[in-house]
């Protein structure tokens, strides 16, 4: 029975391009959370990590390196004698290309950078968030690279970032002039930019190529409204998560730790939304 039910609603959605049910979202959810706010939080709080503006510039290239890997299962496989094809086999490399492997692949890899940046900034006598970018930069640039030069769909790549700036600096535009700052604060500005992102990215896909959305909530919301809905919807939903961690979360850390979450839950479905459209054959 259990072995049933782990079945039907964790193994087929993955080897079947099935995407996300209820079932899996929900306890993917409770477990990113788990880790996120009662394994990872602690142990770099205790470490004296600030979670700030800066610290979000230094694991922004994790966020695009876990978003751009993401996209040789779907684009690349072939090419590559199926290395990158999915499996549902955590002993094989195809696992840790789709949900949940590569949330798994890129954490991991994140944090044994960042550990491992400090004893390299003692003996380079630099920042330990310089190094532990520089090593973001290092793993990521090839990836992006490669996907820029293989741009199928240039317009529609670029797009999607116009307009995603458009939306977010208009109303940063707007809520200053009526000198409301949540805007003000480069973080917040982030949190706003990578949950506009996605939205973005997935308005363009179901609009203008033939894509499906996998998520359970975002479908729900696009098959009942539209796809510009969910752009609406997105830019709500990092207006309202901002005015309530300002407004009733008082420890500093944990504050900008939520918004850090919010940020890589937009951006990375996002960027990868943006270069899959970008290489799309459809």
């Amino acid at each position: 029975m259990v072995l049933d039910l782990i079945n039907e609603f964790f193994v087929e959605p993955i080897a079947t391009h099935a995407g996300y049910n209820l079932v899996n979202t929900l306890v993917y959810a409770a477990i990113l959370l788990g880790i996120a706010f009662f394994i990872v939080f602690p142990f770099f709080k205790k470490k004296g990590i600030t979670f700030d503006f800066d610290f979000f510039k230094a694991v922004f290239p994790f966020i695009i390196l876990g978003s751009t890997v993401r996209i040789f299962e779907e684009n690349y496989s072939a090419v590559y004698l199926d290395l990158f094809e999915r499996s549902i086999d955590p002993l094989t490399f195809g696992f840790y290309m789709v949900s949940p492997g590569i949330y798994i692949l890129i954490g991991l890899l994140t944090i044994l950078s960042l550990v491992i940046s400090f004893p390299l900034a003692n003996a380079l006598k630099k920042k330990a968030l310089d190094v532990f970018m520089a090593i973001g930069i290092i793993l990521a640039a090839p990836v992006v690279l490669y996907h820029l030069f293989h741009l199928t769909n240039v317009f529609e790549f670029f797009f999607v970032f116009l307009l995603t700036g458009i939306i977010v600096f208009g109303l940063k535009f707007l809520t200053e002039k009526f000198n409301y700052k949540i805007l003000s604060d480069n973080l917040n500005l982030a949190v706003l930019f990578g949950q506009t992102l996605d939205g973005v990215a997935t308005f363009t896909a179901l609009s203008f190529f033939s894509y499906s959305e996998q998520h359970v909530f975002s479908d729900f919301i696009i098959q009942n409204f539209s796809p510009a809905a969910f752009i609406l919807v997105k830019v709500l939903l990092a207006l309202v998560v901002l005015w309530y961690v300002d407004k009733e979360v008082e420890d500093p850390a944990l504050k900008n730790f939520i918004k850090l979450f919010v940020i890589i839950i937009g951006f990375a479905p996002g960027i990868r939304g943006a270069f899959s459209l970008g290489l799309t054959t459809i």
